[in-house]
């Protein structure tokens, strides 16, 4: 039996949880699960680093070693003009 796959989050829907958790500021790629509660962790990763690849999110490894994101300006602009 094969298990059906959730659909990912859109790239914008990536962007708003940014900006709901962190404003302008970094954020913990983890702390973005609690925003998508029904996907799994691979699936979160997908959908950030598709988000990354358009250009609207950056994605830093902390001097902690944990990944952290952050809104682009280019994610800036596609959230104040829609």
């Amino acid at each position: 039996m094969t298990q059906r796959r959730r659909k990912l989050p859109a790239p914008e829907e990536v962007v708003a949880a940014i900006v709901a958790l962190a404003d302008d500021g970094y954020c913990r790629r983890g702390e973005l699960a609690r925003r998508f509660p029904r996907l799994g962790e691979r699936d979160l990763r997908r959908a950030v680093r598709r988000a990354v690849a358009q250009g609207l999110v950056l994605e830093r490894r902390g001097p902690d070693g944990a990944w952290h994101v952050a809104v682009s300006s280019e994610g800036w602009n596609l959230r104040r003009s829609g």
